[in-house]
């Protein structure tokens, strides 16, 4: 390999676990900084054009000489690198964004709270006033200080300049391979296949939260209404904090599995100020060190969240050490999302939710249908972030794209978003499109598991063995290849909303 790749592949897993690291402090609520620049002047290689335009160079011989696994190596490494270009250009925005919402207290009527504590408890007051001051306080304050959030969503453009491409669409199309514009049009798709049945659940979990909420363009349902409709609070007495972490174990343990992974998960369930209120994987080393932080909380959504991110954590811990280090660290982000997703999916088994949480048929058979609203509606939310995510990549963070951002959001949930999110509610690197790939390939993958060993794989340790085998591959798989090797056909995003839409119209 070309000296400037061999110098990134020796000192990438000290970069990505210092990098996790820093990332876990911060969720964790340990460290109320997020000091990348530094890490980024400590790794000047890995953010490098002249590293990027070696990696093309040694991509092109790889491919003369027919040499797929080098070629897979070299792909997986450039996709790298283009993305720490964007992130060294970042890091100084991400910065002020991290200081910004670590310090920040807003007013919420006779109280100052944190921002976290605001985005944390919009989806669980059950006052509806109450949830419209904390959106207020929460979207406002976003749009007063829309500053920071532009510079970091401006680095994308510079990274484009700097990497000679033509726009940032075609970049990341580029190094990940995703044609976004065959998958904007999927995403298309799905929302029209999905709208009825969607709006007609929609309108009865409002109606449950609230006998007067409607949805748009009737009534006049916010966002926030939504989300605490999609908690499903009617539904707690079934979903206890206190339960949530035992069902798992013994689920993971009639699986064959360990929460722990034999000391290679560290589970971080300790409550402290700061902590990030949704559960997060930092990977620190693969498999030695992945760090799984929790908040405990109940509910259905949170029981979701927990699995979702177990199946994050089993999947690392399960990677090979000696692979090299490129398969075992980097890989198509769409493909450990779906393992995740696999994980999560669980809830839409009556049987599952029977056996580990002792749900009675009928609340069985009602919590399968909220996780399948839940999942449609996430699903639809995020088929409108990838067209509105490629213009803000192609046309850049004017208060023009607020419009934009709420227009798409209001279409596909049928709810008024508040539009200071519009540069909030934005993953890096396009990430949206692994989300959409990664349910695509888990409505395949949990339909091979189900194929394989009966409706019932969740408690067959076969179905365990299997999915360890491709956790096994580390990064080798993409996400259109791995779909095709376990049903045959190309991924094909309507599929998932199909799926979902079934299950609630039984």
């Amino acid at each position: 390999m070309d000296r400037p790749l061999h110098s990134v592949r020796t000192r990438l897993d000290d970069f990505l676990a210092e990098l996790a690291t820093l990332h876990y402090r911060h969720g964790a609520g340990l460290a109320p900084e997020l000091p990348v620049s530094r890490l980024h002047a400590s790794f000047p290689e890995l953010s490098s054009p002249d590293t990027f335009a070696a990696a093309n160079e040694a991509l092109s011989k790889a491919r003369t000489r027919d040499e797929p696994l080098a070629v897979r190596r070299i792909q997986l490494l450039r996709e790298l690198v283009a993305t720490q270009v964007e992130e060294a250009l970042a890091a100084r925005p991400a910065e002020a964004v991290a200081t910004l919402e670590a310090q920040a207290r807003l007013p919420v009527d006779d109280q100052s709270l944190s921002f976290g504590e605001v985005l944390a408890r919009i989806p669980r007051e059950p006052a509806r006033g109450r949830r419209t001051l904390l959106e207020r306080a929460a979207g406002n304050f976003l749009w007063e200080h829309r500053g920071p959030y532009g510079d970091r969503r401006e680095a994308a453009l510079h990274a484009v300049e700097r990497l000679g491409a033509k726009d940032y669409p075609a970049l990341r199309e580029d190094v990940t391979g995703i044609p976004f514009a065959k998958l904007a049009e999927s995403a298309e798709e799905t929302l029209r296949r999905t709208e009825d049945a969607y709006r007609d659940v929609l309108a009865y979990v409002l109606k449950k939260l609230d006998p007067l909420l409607r949805p748009l363009p009737g009534g006049d349902a916010r966002r926030h209404d939504l989300q605490a409709a999609l908690q499903a609070p009617w539904m707690d007495p079934f979903f206890r904090r206190e339960d949530a972490f035992p069902a798992v174990v013994r689920w993971l343990g009639e699986w064959g599995l360990t929460p722990h992974a034999d000391g290679r998960i560290r589970i971080d369930d300790e409550a402290r100020p700061g902590k990030a209120s949704r559960p997060f994987v930092a990977v620190v080393r693969v498999p030695g060190e992945v760090r799984l932080v929790l908040q405990p909380r109940g509910g259905l959504d949170a029981l979701g969240s927990l699995l979702h991110e177990m199946g994050h954590a089993q999947h690392r811990a399960h990677v090979p050490e000696t692979l090299p280090v490129e398969l075992r660290r980097l890989g198509d982000a769409s493909v450990t999302e779906a393992y995740a997703s696999v994980f999560e999916r669980l809830l839409l088994s009556q049987g599952w939710l029977k056996r580990y949480l002792d749900l009675p048929s009928m609340p069985a058979r009602d919590a399968v249908r909220l996780a399948a609203f839940q999942a449609l509606t996430v699903l639809r939310r995020h088929c409108a972030k990838l067209s509105y995510e490629l213009s803000l990549g192609t046309r850049g963070p004017s208060t023009d794209r607020a419009d934009e951002y709420a227009d798409g959001q209001r279409n596909a949930l049928f709810v008024e978003p508040h539009p200071g999110f519009f540069l909030h509610d934005v993953d890096p690197q396009l990430y949206v499109a692994n989300y959409l790939r990664a349910w695509a390939l888990e409505t395949r993958l949990t339909a091979r598991l189900t194929e394989r060993f009966n409706e019932d794989f969740w408690r067959n340790p076969a179905a365990a063995n299997w999915l360890k085998g491709l956790f096994a591959r580390g990064g080798a798989d993409d996400a259109e290849g791995l779909a095709t090797e376990v049903s045959g056909t190309p991924l094909a995003l309507p599929e998932a909303g199909e799926r979902l839409v079934a299950i609630l119209n039984r």
